[in-house]
């Protein structure tokens, strides 16, 4: 399997397709798998690397303190091990928190850049979120029903989730718990709530000089488009990146690319060809 030594830890990696590169950014979940759906749908287009940040998947998991700049630092390092120069960058969730706060540090390196579910600054209903996430892990587990059942019902929208389960397919629940077993532990999953929490790219946006499109659902409450007043929505990130595009997805919750994969990639091709 392949790996790259970036900043003393080997990081997985794969790459997949042709075309233009494009750098995928996993969340807080499940690391490289969360972009199952959407890689086989981009790959006659581009150039797909998906990869486990650190602490991840597939990659090292050394004891220290997991954060934000941490795995900027380590993408920008992958970049440069795989010896692209520049590259479209797309993350989703936690890893939409990267990709804004990448793309403000590293500009030289982001030739198109496209996020959904991140916020620019977490309001207190955010923030109390990502802390239960917290407690409910250490309280019941990590890989808990209990657990899976709250990240589910923050990621989707009602009519989804109903959905699923007036069909007897709520595959999503034990897909979910088996895959933050598999993919982190307790303590990087408690770093990584800790991280969203506290990240503020506010001061950052006049950084972002690539085109960007927002991708949002309208009833994302988890990182919504418009937060409380001590916080600061995708919108705020949309108005604050020069020409940035904003598209919502309607009736669509937190997890764009799960609950609507071919229209969010329909138009992440479209914006980035």
């Amino acid at each position: 399997m392949p790996h790259a030594d970036v900043n003393g830890a080997k990081i997985y990696y794969e790459i997949n397709g042709s075309g233009p590169p494009v750098i995928q950014i996993g969340g807080a979940v499940n690391g490289h798998e969360g972009y199952g759906l959407i890689t086989p749908l981009l790959t006659d287009t581009f150039t797909v690397i998906d990869f486990d940040h650190r602490g991840y998947g597939l990659s090292d998991r050394p004891d220290q303190k997991y954060g934000m700049d941490v795995w900027v630092d380590d993408m920008a390092g992958l970049i440069d091990a795989l010896g692209y120069e520049k590259l479209h960058v797309h993350g989703g969730s936690m890893g939409g928190f990267i990709a804004v706060l990448f793309a403000a540090k590293y500009p030289e390196k982001v030739d198109r850049l496209v996020f959904n579910g991140a916020v620019a600054k977490c309001d207190w209903l955010a923030r109390t979120n990502f802390d239960l996430w917290k407690r409910v892990a250490h309280t019941f587990g990590l890989g808990s029903e209990e657990l899976a059942l709250m990240l589910l019902t923050h990621a989707f929208s009602r009519a989804y989730l109903d959905e699923m389960v007036t069909s007897g397919n709520l595959h999503s629940l034990s897909w979910m718990q088996e895959s933050i077993l598999r993919n982190t532990s307790l303590e990087v999953f408690s770093d990584a709530c800790d991280a969203m929490i506290t990240t503020d790219v506010r001061g950052l946006l006049g950084n972002i000089t690539a085109p960007t499109l927002v991708l949002h659902g309208d009833e994302d409450w988890l990182t919504p488009l418009d937060c409380g007043p001590d916080g600061a929505g995708a919108r705020v990130i949309h108005e604050g990146i020069n020409g940035s595009e904003l598209y919502i997805l309607k009736g669509c919750g937190h997890g764009v690319l799960f609950e609507r994969p071919e229209e969010a990639v329909r138009e992440v091709v479209r914006f980035l060809s």
